[in-house]
């Protein structure tokens, strides 16, 4: 059981097993403790000091994230990397696998414009060429990015009605984009996650530019899902009507989700979560267990055990 605690102001407790969730004493929801996995704090909520030491002790993870998306970090007990893992890590030559995030990504933006008869193909076949002989990082970040416009050109065809004309962020224009932003900082939280569990150091990556308290390998990591998990997710519940334009809200410059828009959304992403796939090694596993492999296989190919192969879909 994941837990999104969304109801601004309350407060998660821990009495006699249970998990309650309070607000000024109203007692608004009771979880069996030792069936909670995954706890994720939107906003103001609160977590009483023996709800998160239980929590901790358990290893269940606690993501705390802000209203709008933004993922501020995760509390949990996580193993120390192994000395002899973060020196392969920072010795890594950073092209190799940042080539393969982002050919796993184009791939997969290929395979959904496919699928959706919508343009922009060659152009996307186009920057897959230019990622696989990128000589160095800036044209390898430069083809990617030519490869993400004519995707998400490709989309606008389609989202037009609900006011997509591209992507946005900091802030979001619009539905669309509040929706891909905060499935997005949902899915980095899994990916941190994954990449912390895995032994790596999340500060070190590959693709994303370096920086202090800029978890830059789980940005490269849920490069290979952002399509297939949150897009796939977005794309489906706007064009079934379970999203809908009452859903997003003009604040701050920008478009968010109105609570009863995340209360719609966060149930459709844990659902793709436990949805299975095939990797292209032609294993399958869910979504959520997929990201768990993807880390743990990055690992061995930092370590010279394994090549590492990205997912994407076909």
């Amino acid at each position: 059981m994941v837990l999104h605690l969304l109801t601004q102001g309350a407060t998660l407790r821990l009495r006699q097993g249970r998990l309650l969730l309070e607000m000024e004493g109203a007692l608004l929801n009771s979880y069996p403790a030792r069936q909670v996995r995954q706890v994720a704090v939107w906003g103001n909520v609160r977590l009483s000091t023996p709800a998160l030491t239980f929590l901790l002790r358990q290893g269940i993870p606690v993501l705390f994230l802000s209203t709008e998306g933004f993922l501020y970090g995760v509390a949990a007990s996580f193993p120390d990397p192994h000395p002899e893992h973060l020196r392969a890590q920072f010795a890594q030559d950073p092209l190799p696998l940042a080539r393969a995030f982002v050919l796993g990504k184009l791939r997969t933006a290929r395979a959904m414009l496919e699928r959706l008869g919508l343009p922009g193909l060659e152009a996307v076949e186009e920057a897959l060429a230019q990622a696989q002989t990128a000589s160095h990082l800036d044209a390898l970040r430069g083809a990617e990015g030519f490869g993400s416009r004519a995707y998400f050109g490709g989309l606008s065809q389609l989202l037009r009605p609900w006011g997509f004309q591209g992507r946005s962020r900091r802030p979001p224009k619009d539905l669309v984009n509040a929706a891909l932003s905060y499935g997005y900082a949902l899915l980095l939280g899994r990916a941190l996650l994954a990449v912390r569990l895995a032994g790596l150091h999340p500060e070190v990556g590959f693709l994303h530019a370096e920086g202090r308290r800029n978890p830059a390998l789980a940005l490269d990591l849920m490069e290979e899902f952002r399509i297939p998990v949150v897009d796939q997710v977005v794309i489906t519940a706007l064009r079934r009507g379970q999203l809908k334009p009452e859903h997003g809200e003009p604040r701050n410059g920008g478009v968010y989700l109105t609570e009863e828009g995340k209360r719609a959304l966060i149930p459709l992403l844990e659902e793709r979560f436990h949805q299975e796939a095939t990797h292209p090694l032609r294993f399958r596993k869910t979504y959520a267990e997929l990201l768990d492999t993807q880390a743990a296989r990055l690992k061995a190919a930092i370590v010279k055990r394994e090549p590492y192969t990205p997912y994407y879909l076909k």
